[in-house]
């Protein structure tokens, strides 16, 4: 059933994606260079907010969201940190309403088309393979966060291939500091039974969870080091609390 998905997905998704995808890259392109920048953001999030509709319509999506009033404001320095299954994650964190830039693979950035949506995004790329070229990924990340547009991590580093919560690494979370940021946790659940390990064709019911946000400002040197395992410990929970994927809470 999981190819099923993956067919559905090609055959009724990427061509709206390619259609979409294109449209919001020459209008918040356009309003961009106006430096009309809130306008370009608040189109782009439109446009893109049908295409997650769209998205889900056709994988059977049925998103519950609790803790949207964690959710910062926009224009403060925020970092959101999601546990990671899988590639519905993007969309879903979108769809829960934390529009921001994401920390992504380099190889993502050479796919057409989603290279000049990931662009519009604001987000960056990282070369995972080098560490100075992370490191700078790092550097570009956080200098975003300090003039007010929000980023995303996913601190595991990878997908979840078994649906548990892998190591947080401590890396990830430089970002955040370095700008002093607002970390906020968030635990997704049965994105992966979407698409990934789809087993059936019905409706599967996707849940988050937005926690408070952490405040890093006022850290301490010994504090920032443990930021991570904070951090993982409160998405764990929250992940262990969410339902399955076929019956809703």
């Amino acid at each position: 059933m999981g190819k099923a998905r993956q067919i559905i997905g090609i055959i009724f998704i990427a061509p709206v994606f390619i259609v979409l995808a294109l449209v919001t890259m020459i209008i918040g392109g356009l309003l961009h260079v106006l430096h009309l920048e809130r306008a370009s953001e608040k189109s782009v999030h439109f446009i893109l907010s049908i295409l997650i509709v769209w998205i889900f319509i056709w994988f059977g999506i049925r998103l519950h969201v609790t803790g949207k009033e964690n959710i910062p404001s926009w224009g403060e320095r925020v970092c959101y940190v999601p546990n990671h299954q899988s590639i519905i994650d993007i969309p879903v964190l979108y769809a829960s309403g934390m529009w921001c830039g994401l920390v992504a693979k380099k190889e993502l950035f050479s796919i057409p088309v989603l290279h000049g949506l990931l662009r519009v995004l604001k987000c960056v790329e990282i070369d995972r393979s080098s560490l100075r070229e992370s490191l700078k990924s790092i550097i570009e990340g956080s200098d975003r966060i300090k003039k007010g547009y929000p980023m995303g991590i996913f601190p595991e580093g990878t997908r979840s291939k078994t649906g548990e919560i892998a190591e947080m690494k401590a890396g990830a979370f430089k970002m955040a500091t370095r700008a002093k940021a607002k970390v906020v946790p968030v635990a997704m659940k049965n994105t992966r039974m979407a698409f990934e390990a789809a087993d059936s064709l019905r409706p599967v019911h996707v849940y988050v969870k937005i926690m408070p946000a952490i405040d890093t400002s006022a850290m301490d040197e010994e504090e920032i080091k443990d930021v991570h395992n904070v951090v993982e410990k409160e998405v764990r929970g929250a992940y262990e609390s969410l339902p399955g994927p076929y019956g809703r809470a």
